[in-house]
């Protein structure tokens, strides 16, 4: 049985084969000198490589160690989330970490404007945006929002308001095990909009990941371009965007295709068509709007 409401905030961290950056994490939340914070690390390891880092960091912050078997970061997100004590919920990724001013920055932005959902801006140490384009300007976040506006990492939802949105849905994301790897929080904060919940993104709220320095060039990131635009199809279409929507989403890949193609570039010709596939696919494979997905399908290999 669930126990009370016992913490401001509740922090989920599903975790798999980190240690040093689950210490940076930790040693960041240590520094916001807080005791109304809980982290709950979902821990899918099958080992014990967790034990003596948190067991490091227990006395001064409270720390939940939850074993699975199961893979799937939404999984462990929805799992952590039933069992936490916190108002609001927050979801780390492993690596990621905050600046020592995070909460409160994040309590004078509540203040500021109540809302159910907050959200705020991936940046490098040095306060550069990262991990793509993100808003400027103060945005409410809405069905045409949340598209540049969300990062799962900077997000804080009331644990009411995810309840009732169902959480998050297992079939999106890393370790689902479909073929729709990416675009979870839109899913996520779009079922909570439909709900009628209210959000806020505040691009002077930020926090830290490592930025991704990753050959665009080889066959594994084209798959995994693959995965994300099937998850960008997949929750488009799920939550009843119309094809005018969706057609730019087409037509920028498809574009790439064209133009590396005319300079030989094979390998960006690729990942553009990989992309363009995926969306396709994922937006052919979406289940009727806000229903659970029925089939778990692999990612295509297209021929070069």
């Amino acid at each position: 049985m669930e126990g009370p409401l016992q913490h401001r905030f509740s922090l989920v961290v599903a975790t798999l084969g980190r240690v040093e950056e689950i210490e940076r994490l930790l040693m960041s939340l240590v520094a916001q000198q807080r005791r109304d914070l809980e982290v709950l690390f979902v821990d899918q390891n099958g080992d014990d490589r967790l034990v003596p880092v948190l067991a490091r960091f227990s006395q001064e912050i409270d720390i939940v160690h939850i074993r699975s078997v199961e893979k799937g970061v939404c999984r462990a997100r929805n799992r952590g989330a039933a069992q936490s004590r916190g108002i609001w919920l927050m979801f780390p990724d492993d690596d990621c970490w905050y600046p020592g001013d995070f909460f409160r920055t994040l309590e004078a932005l509540m203040a500021l404007e109540p809302a159910d959902i907050y959200s705020g801006r991936p940046t490098a140490p040095d306060g550069r945006t990262i991990m793509g384009s993100f808003a400027t300007e103060t945005t409410v976040l809405t069905r045409d929002t949340v598209w540049n506006t969300l990062m799962e990492w900077i997000v804080v939802v009331r644990k009411p308001v995810f309840e009732a949105a169902g959480g998050f849905d297992a079939a999106l994301g890393p370790g689902s095990g479909t073929i729709w790897g990416a675009h979870e929080v839109q899913d996520m904060v779009l079922k909570c909009l439909e709900t009628g919940a209210s959000g806020q993104y505040y691009p002077t709220l930020t926090a830290h990941h490592p930025e991704d320095h990753g050959d665009r060039r080889t066959r594994e990131n084209a798959q995994k371009m693959y995965r994300y635009g099937a998850g960008l199809g997949y929750v488009l279409r799920r939550h009843g965007f119309s094809m005018g929507r969706f057609l730019p989403e087409i037509l920028r890949p498809l574009a790439g295709i064209l133009v590396y193609g005319l300079k030989g570039d094979r390998a960006m010709a690729r990942r553009s068509r990989h992309l363009l596939l995926g969306r396709l696919q994922g937006w052919r494979t979406a289940p009727a709007r806000n229903t659970a997905p029925q089939t778990v399908l692999k990612p295509v290999s297209p021929k070069v």
